[in-house]
């Protein structure tokens, strides 16, 4: 069979975007293979050096150097530099980096998520509407009703919570910030998900922060959110995830 042609007549392919972390992964082994010819102590090149060599953008970097740094490979000492850490154990080949980039991208991930949906829920305990308390409740009464059910029926709802506090606190900009989250999330919290203990946790939570929203209390809500964002972290530590 051909292949199709596009609008100019070339032949199209169907081709998908390369996964980010791929070449996260990549840069990390590389940096890895370079960093072992270097002798303990010894300083890395900058992340502006090491963009411009690889070829890749500076948060790229970024990432496979903070992976580096969990694996134990290098030492990020902030204001510094980083500098080759002397390791007389081995380093436990590609599956070890690669869960290192993952607990790393976590990591930066739970930052962003105190960063971003601190700050939302307590616009929604502001501006929100009865539409959309609402709104939230049912996302919390859906996850109530996928109680057993396979872990991917009950992400749905448990990350819609998090998409329909961002739409009321009425800001456009934001709620598409959370709804980029969404891949995230899922595909993080399915091993906490396998747990009825955490669910009944998730679905408490849950309820809690909507109670300061729909009393008008920010404060209240902000302190919330932060408490249950930090509280994942924690359940990430004991599935290993950070």
């Amino acid at each position: 069979m051909g292949s199709a042609l596009d609008s100019d007549g070339v032949n199209a392919l169907s081709l998908k975007r390369a996964p980010r972390q791929k070449l996260t992964e990549t840069v990390a082994q590389q940096l890895l293979a370079a960093i072992s010819e270097l002798e303990p102590g010894a300083r890395v090149p900058s992340e502006r050096e090491l963009t411009r060599d690889l070829g890749v953008g500076r948060s790229t970097v970024r990432e496979a150097l903070n992976g580096l740094a969990l694996l134990g490979v290098v030492e990020i000492r902030h204001g510094q530099g980083v500098f080759v850490v002397d390791r007389k154990d081995e380093d436990g080949g590609p599956d070890a980096l690669q869960r290192a980039l993952m607990k790393g991208l976590t990591q930066e991930f739970l930052e962003a998520r105190l960063v971003v949906e601190v700050e939302i829920v307590g616009l929604a305990a502001q501006r929100r509407t009865d539409a959309d308390l609402q709104h939230i409740l049912d996302t919390i009464q859906q996850l109530e009703q996928a109680r057993g059910a396979p872990v991917e029926l009950a992400l749905e709802p448990a990350t819609q919570f998090n998409v329909a506090v961002a739409e009321a606190a009425h800001n456009e900009v934001l709620a598409a910030v959370e709804e980029s989250f969404v891949g995230l999330m899922i595909e993080r919290a399915s091993e906490l998900y396998d747990s009825d203990e955490f669910r009944e946790w998730d679905i408490a939570e849950h309820r809690r922060i909507l109670e300061a929203i729909r009393d008008g209390d920010s404060d209240l809500a902000k302190r919330r959110m932060r408490d249950h964002i930090v509280a994942i972290g924690e359940h990430y530590k004991r599935v290993g995830k950070i």
